[in-house]
């Protein structure tokens, strides 16, 4: 039996660097946007510790995103991860791609992910 697995975050965060490719492995069953962003010749790396207990929101964390940019300026975007979703948020903190846009985002960061050429 086949599973069906739409990934459209994943297809959209992809699309927003100039990327096409897999977002999903059948073998693991696991979402692997990050792997196929390096094998496009990004590098994704984890920024997560650079938060606060205070930040460990989305919507807390766009404040602190900008912070960490301005000291690495070879960050392009930053990928949010939070549960079953992934969302692309630019070097100012401000969300440039997400599928399930939120007006008040409060949900749970569980990976944040800096995306640099």
């Amino acid at each position: 039996m086949t599973i069906l697995v739409k990934t459209p975050c994943a297809s959209a965060t992809l699309a927003y660097f100039g990327v096409t490719g897999t977002t999903w492995n059948e073998r693991t069953q696991r979402n692997v946007w990050d792997a196929t962003l390096r094998r496009a010749g990004y590098a994704v790396r984890s920024r997560m510790s650079k938060l606060s207990r205070k930040e460990s929101t989305v919507g807390a964390a766009r404040a602190k995103l900008a912070t960490v940019a301005a000291a690495e300026p070879e960050i392009l975007a930053f990928v949010a991860r939070v549960d079953g979703h992934v969302l692309v948020i630019d070097r100012n903190g401000v969300t440039v791609v997400d599928t399930d846009p939120r007006k008040r985002d409060k949900r749970a960061l569980r990976g944040l992910y800096a995306v640099m050429k």
